[in-house]
């Protein structure tokens, strides 16, 4: 549809182009005075590069505005959700080098890229990088993305690499670095940073609350520091991701964090690895021995003493038809004492540490694993069970906290801290084989709530609307009265599906249904029911049900709700496809 064909929307598109036309001269302005910039011994020092920072900045900025204004571009075909180019900051001091980080660190990687897809040209990022992974964050950076070394770690210097990409190095970046080369935006994916300052907004990930969860698995100072950036993240943070709405759920009762503040994006990466096969996990397995796969760091919270314990004891009632056991993970100490604890309970010949292993063996071992087993006892997410469904293997896994939310009715669910619940569940595993054609087809219907391309567009959203309503220009209308009850991921489908709300006893009557930030409809519950249903068009988007029957007057989300308004929500398709898209927790966790 061309241009023509659409006024508003050209009118809409030229007012906007004359905005940010204007924007970019006051810029240009601010970079000609740039040589009066003294504000600090770090500043001087770093003067001519930080001269040379923001005149780059401010020519990616306007190629960016050019492309994004260009007449030879339909309205229709416009970046995504982003209302005008954007220059984001992303904070990646704190990555590690290969699997440190655990899967955290493959997935804002995939996020990033498709956030980058998304946004045609729109988006350019400012990376603030660290000496040992500055070569890693180069791979996945784009023609006009800014990279800069701003923390040099003796071992891994990285003068000459800069000095080649022509790139830059502030170490010690100077105080207010942000303002200084005017990004829009802070995107900090590992928690909190130094990098905030007032007059940015920021967006920042919290991934888990394991320190009130199990404070046990973690030293008392790692306590310590957890506590202070998530309190330091939830005072000055402008929007906080989480990657799960158990998530949000645990942030909110421990915090007591204004709801409208968060948000959540699963973390969708199974497709990173390259599944070679197309037939059922079963098929492919054809003259290979099956074996039980753990991938997993070897944090305590991970439980592998309980793994091995209940391993042994499996192996003690399967005899010769036991299955192996292969564990993946980052190289560290602990894994000395794992082997002694294997080697102690007689099944070091049966289980393989393989240690970390990259991409394409991960996938060879996929390819014929051949059940997941997950004992881990709390999760922020959960990638593994997506590679599970995506590879068709069955999952073995606890249901508490995000792994419930992951894995639905498509695993076999245990209780991880319980060695006998465990082994019970290799052993009806290994020697079921209609269970597990039962559960790998569960999960693969399942794995259409998790798309890389809904979640990238999700945040995208959150950076453009967090930078509109900064700017005066709020995007979410506020929702006087209403309290949110519940929230659930949908289907990534475009199809027709019927959605179907399983109310609780509680006393609310009529509820709202929103769409992502779009209200969808009200209704009211039924007589004599405990249930209704309505028919959408998913295509991924955010459900949220409201109470409009709430006595909050002040237009703020409030974190005490009922909790058995909602008690589950389901969605049903066309070909019968049933899937499980919230059920209330058999009992709700304690902050």
């Amino acid at each position: 549809m061309s241009l023509v064909s659409n006024p508003l929307k050209t009118l809409r598109r030229f007012l906007m182009a004359k905005r940010l036309r204007s924007e970019l001269r006051r810029r240009k302005l601010l970079l000609d005075r740039s040589h009066q910039l003294r504000s600090s011994s770090s500043t001087d020092k770093h003067q001519s590069e930080l001269a040379d920072l923001r005149r780059k900045v401010l020519e990616v900025r306007s190629r960016a505005l050019q492309q994004f204004e260009s007449p030879r571009v339909p309205a229709t075909q416009g970046a995504g959700s982003v209302s005008r180019p954007i220059v984001v900051a992303v904070d990646l001091l704190p990555l590690l080098r290969a699997g440190e980080n655990g899967g955290i660190k493959p997935a804002i990687f995939s996020l990033l890229g498709e956030l980058a897809r998304q946004s045609r040209g729109a988006l350019t990022f400012v990376f603030l990088t660290n000496s040992a992974c500055h070569g890693e964050v180069q791979q996945i950076a784009g023609p006009n993305d800014i990279l800069i070394c701003a923390l040099e770690k003796p071992l891994h210097p990285v003068d000459a690499a800069v000095k080649e990409s022509a790139e830059f190095k502030l170490v010690p970046p100077p105080a207010e670095l942000l303002q200084k080369i005017d990004v829009d935006l802070l995107y900090c994916p590992f928690g909190m940073t130094p990098f905030h300052v007032p007059g940015i907004p920021t967006i920042a990930l919290i991934a888990d609350l394991l320190h009130r969860d199990y404070p046990f698995t973690l030293t008392e100072r790692q306590i310590s520091e957890r506590e202070t950036y998530i309190q330091t993240t939830t005072r000055v943070a402008s929007r906080i991701q989480c990657i799960s709405c158990s998530g949000v759920e645990r942030l909110v009762a421990n915090y007591r964090i204004d709801r409208s503040r968060l948000f959540y994006t699963y973390l969708p990466i199974h497709l990173r690895l390259v599944d070679r096969g197309g037939s059922s996990n079963e098929t492919r397995r054809q003259g290979d021995r099956p074996f039980f796969f753990y991938p997993a760091n070897l944090w305590i919270h991970k439980n592998h003493e309980i793994l091995l314990l209940s391993y042994a004891r499996y192996r003690e009632q399967a005899g010769d038809a036991a299955w192996d056991l292969v564990l993946t993970f980052h190289e560290e100490p602990r894994a000395t004492t794992l082997k002694a604890l294997a080697q102690a309970l007689g099944i070091s010949k049966y289980v393989r540490f393989a240690g970390f292993v990259g991409e394409q063996e991960l996938d060879n071992i996929w390819q014929t694993a051949g059940a997941l087993v997950f004992p881990s006892l709390h999760e922020g997410f959960g990638i593994p069970l997506l590679e599970a469904m995506h590879y068709g293997v069955p999952i073995i896994t606890s249901t508490e906290f995000s792994l419930q939310e992951v894995a639905g009715d498509a695993c076999y669910p245990i209780d991880p801290r319980k060695p006998s619940s465990v082994a019970n569940a290799l052993l009806e595993i290994s020697g079921n084989t209609e269970l597990r054609a039962d559960l790998v087809r569960r999960g693969r219907d399942r794995l259409i709530l998790f798309d890389l391309k809904v979640a990238a567009r999700h945040l995208l959203h959150q950076f453009d609307s967090v930078i509109r309503k900064e700017a005066g220009f709020p995007r979410i209308p506020d929702r006087i009265g209403q309290t949110t009850i519940v929230s659930s991921p949908t289907p990534a489908s475009k199809e027709r599906w019927e959605i179907e709300i399983v109310c609780g006893t509680s006393s609310q009557q009529k509820l709202s249904i929103y769409l992502d930030d779009s209200p969808y409809g009200s209704f009211q519950k039924p007589n004599g029911k405990n249930a209704f249903s309505f028919v959408c068009r998913p295509n991924g988007r955010i459900l949220t049900v409201r109470d409009t029957d709430s006595n909050n007057s002040n237009g703020t989300e409030q974190s005490d709700r009922p909790d058995d308004a909602i008690t589950k929500i389901t969605a049903r398709d066309l070909n019968g496809r049933n899937i499980i898209l919230y059920k209330k927790p058999a009992a709700v966790l304690n902050a």
